[in-house]
C-alpha cells in the first residue's frame, strides 16, 4: 500500500503565494517580449527542453532535466536538503522548487510548443525514495494572468502530493527476491526493464527514480479527478465540524469510463472520533455534502461535461450515492440540497 506524508498545508499555502506573485511579473516580460519579437517565440518548440534546463542554471544555480510526453512536461530537482527531521519542506527546498516552477511557466508562456501539463518533480538525495510531485495545467497559469480566476482559486488547481515513490517500493521489493534466487547482475536489470519499468497508469505513480522518469500524458479527466480528493482534504481540514467530528483516513477519486459510461469514483473513508458524545452522534452527511461541493465546485471550474455521473462511497463504504451530471450542477446552483439525495436512497 501506498504511503504518503502529510505536508504542512501552511507551507503550501505560502509557497503558492509567492509562486503567485512572481508569476505575474514573468507574464509581464513575457507580454512585452511578445510584442518586440512578434511572432517569433522566444523559446521555440524545438529547444522547449535545452530551454527550461539553461535557464535554471543560468539564473537560479539549479541542475534540472527535463522530459516530456506528448503534451505533458516533467522537470526533476534533486535537492540535499528536502525535508527536515518533521518531514516538513525546508525553507530552501522551497524556495528551489518555486523557482523551477516559475522557470517552467516562464517558457511554456513564451513558447511555440503545445504543452497542456507540467509536474515538478522533486527529491532528497539523501532519502531519494521521498519525492514532491507538483501539478499544474498551463492553461490555468494563463488564466490566472489574465485575471480570469481568482488567486485563491488558482492556489486551490495546482496538485501538491510528497510520498514514497511508487516505482522505488515496486524496485526495492522485487530486489529482494532477486537476492534470493541469486540472479546475475545482467539478468535482474533485464527482467526489471521488460516487466517492471512501465509508463505510470495514475498520477500517484508519477515520480522519478534511478535516473529514469516515470510520466504519462495526463488526461483532464484524472487531474480533474486527483484535484477534486485534493481539494476535499484541504476542504475537511478546514471545516471545524468535520474535524471536530470525523478522523480522515483517505480521500480517493478515479475516472473511469467503461460499458459506455463515464463515472467519477470517488471514495472517502473517515471514522468519527473517538469520545463523541451519544447527542452529539455526528451525521455522515456531513461528509457527503463537502464531497458533493468538492465535486460539483472542481468540475464546474474547468467547464467540464463528458462524463455522466459522480459515484460517491463514504462511512467506511457502506454508504453509496450516485449523482448524475445534471443533479450535480442543480446542487452547484443550490436548486436541490443534500435532503434531495438523503430521502432519495
Amino acid at each position: 500500500m501506498e504511503r504518503h506524508i502529510k505536508v504542512r498545508l501552511s507551507w503550501a499555502r505560502g509557497r503558492k503565494r509567492t509562486v503567485l506573485s512572481v508569476l505575474a511579473l514573468f507574464a509581464a516580460c513575457s507580454i512585452l517580449s511578445a510584442a518586440v519579437n512578434g511572432c517569433n517565440p522566444t523559446y521555440p518548440k524545438e529547444k522547449f527542453k535545452e530551454s527550461i534546463i539553461k535557464v535554471c542554471k543560468d539564473e537560479y544555480k539549479l541542475d534540472v532535466k527535463a522530459e516530456t510526453i506528448g503534451k505533458t512536461v516533467a522537470i526533476y530537482l534533486p535537492l540535499e536538503n528536502l525535508i527536515d527531521f518533521t518531514f516538513s519542506i525546508t525553507k530552501s527546498a522551497s524556495e528551489k522548487i518555486n523557482n523551477v516552477i516559475l522557470t517552467v511557466s516562464r517558457v511554456a508562456l513564451s513558447t511555440d510548443a503545445k504543452f497542456d501539463f507540467y509536474v515538478v518533480i522533486a527529491h532528497d538525495v539523501r532519502i531519494p525514495e521521498i519525492q514532491i510531485v507538483i501539478i499544474k495545467t498551463v492553461e490555468d497559469v494563463k488564466r490566472f494572468l489574465l485575471n480570469d480566476i481568482s488567486r485563491n482559486e488558482y492556489a486551490r488547481r495546482m496538485i501538491i502530493d510528497i510520498r514514497f515513490s511508487s516505482q522505488a517500493q515496486k524496485e526495492r521489493a522485487i530486489q529482494e527476491v532477486f537476492d534470493k534466487m541469486a540472479l546475475d547482475k545482467k539478468s535482474q536489470e533485464d527482467v526489471m526493464t521488460d516487466f517492471f519499468r512501465a509508463e505510470p497508469t495514475g498520477l500517484g505513480d508519477i515520480g522519478y527514480w534511478n535516473g529514469q522518469f516515470y510520466i504519462k500524458d495526463i488526461a483532464m479527466p484524472e487531474f480533474i479527478a486527483e484535484q477534486m480528493a485534493s481539494r476535499f482534504k484541504m476542504a475537511f481540514h478546514e471545516d471545524k465540524p468535520l474535524t471536530g467530528a470525523f478522523q480522515l483516513k483517505s480521500a480517493k477519486c478515479a475516472y473511469v469510463a467503461n460499458a459506455g459510461k463515464r463515472v467519477f469514483r470517488f471514495d472517502v473513508a473517515a471514522d468519527k472520533k473517538i469520545g463523541i458524545k451519544p447527542e452529539d452522534n455526528p451525521d455522515y452527511g456531513l461528509i457527503l455534502n463537502a464531497a458533493l461541493n468538492v465535486a460539483s465546485q472542481a468540475i464546474y471550474s474547468y467547464k467540464f461535461k463528458d462524463f455522466d455521473a459522480v459515484d460517491i462511497s463514504y462511512e467506511k463504504e457502506k454508504e453509496y450515492l450516485s449523482v448524475s451530471r445534471d443533479e450535480l450542477e442543480d446542487f452547484r446552483k443550490k436548486k436541490i440540497k443534500l435532503d434531495y439525495f438523503v430521502n432519495r436512497k
